[in-house]
């Protein structure tokens, strides 16, 4: 099954038929191919009788193309009411922005009709307001809202003052869950008890320990007997857990001193403790110490890498300034389902060299693919941590000057990563743009584990008798606009590409049958 668009020449014959009809939407278009069948579902802000809707009905079969032997027609009457738009916002809104809906009641949405009509207002903080704009969160409700009652929308947003002070660009909501260090834990044997039993045998990698209160274990390198200047005695103990090395103080009580004072090295300890910054060094406060014996068949587990963020921050995708739409009224342009039932995101990067270790990235070019169409558009220079040579410049035409304020590959990074998430992403040569991406990713902690595939290979296989298979002349030859070497421009062209190639696929898989 597919959804398709429908037509505006085509929506202007049925408006056309009666005065009824004069707020008629084409919601989707359900194709059937195994049965040969269309169903189009319409919504209409007026009742439509038996009569008016076999009007309809002739005006789809005669717009139907004859490969068809069923058409279908539904009709439902759907009202631009008030109380409804707002509960449907409100969901959208929950749904797909819920950093947005944390700070939004459905009584911070004011709707008002002028017509056809509909105004809509959201009350948010300054931060959520401007997070709806540069989120496009406006655009994707209007078109939400548009498809599903029988009016035009147009949203605006109104200030209300912070009732808790949380920035909605930053890294403070949901991105700390998610983005937060893994605390992996080694479990430890044996506690014998010096200080506190409720320290228990779990304790966290050193390698993970940041700034804060922690159980950590291991084995003393070193443990050294000191006195403040009150003549009070207190220890400077250094352990190892293999996985890092930590260092710090404890000061013993009347109760626990002869305890530690047996300790040596080599003796495995379990303790609680705080990191923190004393006299301008980093060092630990050894609180609660407990002895114990560390396991021997110790492994390091790997840290799980982190998944792409929650929500745009600091590059946000744009609307597709291509499109190319896929509809029943020309049935030979209907796209394979391989094509349309997956979400695929084709990308360029621009680089200071062709090493992917010893270079860096001066640009990232992406449009993603929906249901056969490209939608959106994603693209940011990069400053690199790499000169840019005169022979790059002549070929992508970056210099150094263009990229001297753009951020840094740290930064854009997570903002692509969401971009590309859940996607099959597509680039030509993929062996070369996605070993810097994996480079980048794997130095910034993320994991980057999407399907991968590549037009290069594509046309090599589908393509046999072009002599080569270079980007350029591949879109020669499916007469595709190319200018080369900037990364929004080959994306473009290597997604129009893809397309042409995924119908030349499906048409030798079924000939194949």
């Amino acid at each position: 099954m597919y959804t398709v668009k429908n037509s505006a020449e085509f929506l202007s014959a049925l408006t056309g038929l009666d005065e009824r009809l004069k707020d008629l939407k084409l919601s989707s278009v359900e194709v059937d191919k195994e049965k040969s069948s269309v169903t189009y579902n319409f919504i209409c802000d007026k009742a439509v009788d038996a009569a008016l809707r076999e009007k309809i009905l002739d005006v789809c079969e005669k717009n139907t193309a004859r490969i068809f032997s069923s058409v279908t027609v539904n009709v439902a009457k759907i009202v631009s009411n008030g109380d409804l738009i707002v509960r449907a916002a409100f969901k959208f809104l929950k749904d797909n922005y819920p950093s947005v809906s944390i700070f939004l009641e459905q009584e911070d949405i004011s709707v008002v009709t002028e017509g056809n009509l509909v105004k809509y207002k959201l009350r948010l903080t300054k931060d959520g307001a401007e997070y709806v704009v540069k989120n496009g969160a406006l655009k994707k409700l209007n078109e939400f809202l548009s498809k599903n009652f029988c009016s035009e929308f147009a949203g605006g947003t109104e200030i209300k003052p912070d009732s808790v002070s949380v920035n909605l660009l930053s890294e403070e909501v949901f991105e700390g869950e998610l983005e937060k260090i893994e605390y992996r834990t080694i479990k430890v044997r044996d506690v014998l008890v010096i200080d506190d039993p409720a320290i228990g045998e779990n304790a966290v990698y050193i390698e993970d320990v940041s700034d804060g209160t922690h159980t950590v274990c291991g084995k003393i390198t070193e443990i050294t007997e000191r006195e403040t200047k009150n003549g009070k005695p207190f220890f400077i103990i250094h352990i190892d857990d293999t996985t890092g090395t930590l260092s710090g103080v404890y000061f013993s009580k009347k109760t626990t001193y002869d305890k530690i004072k047996r300790l040596q090295a080599g003796d495995a300890i379990i303790a609680r403790g705080t990191l923190g910054e004393y006299g301008g060094r980093r060092s630990f406060t050894f609180d609660k110490i407990n002895g114990c014996t560390f396991p021997d068949d110790f492994v390091k587990k790997s840290r799980r890498k982190k998944t792409a963020p929650r929500n745009y921050k600091l590059v946000f995708p744009e609307p597709a300034s291509t499109v190319k739409v896929s509809t029943v009224f020309n049935y030979n342009e209907v796209l394979p389902e391989e094509l349309t039932e997956k979400t695929f995101v084709v990308f360029d990067f621009e680089t200071t060299g062709t090493d992917f270790m010893n270079n860096g990235i001066t640009e990232i070019g992406a449009v993603k693919i929906e249901k056969g169409k490209i939608t959106e558009q994603f693209t940011t220079l990069v400053k690199p941590d790499y000169p840019i040579s005169q022979e790059i410049i002549d070929i992508t035409g970056i210099t150094p000057e263009m990229v001297k304020d753009a951020p840094k590959i740290d930064k854009v990074l997570p903002d692509f990563l969401k971009f590309i998430e859940y996607s099959v992403i597509v680039a030509h040569n993929a062996p070369f743009d996605t070993s810097f991406l994996r480079r980048f990713a794997n130095e910034n902690d993320y994991e980057v584990s999407n399907k991968v595939m590549d037009t290069l290979e594509m046309s090599r296989r589908l393509l046999p008798a072009l002599r080569h298979h270079d980007l350029k002349t591949i879109a020669d030859y499916f007469g595709i606009a190319f200018r080369h070497h900037r990364a929004l421009s080959d994306a473009y062209a290597t997604a129009e590409a893809f397309i042409e190639l995924m119908k030349i696929k499906h048409k030798n898989d079924e000939n194949k049958k």
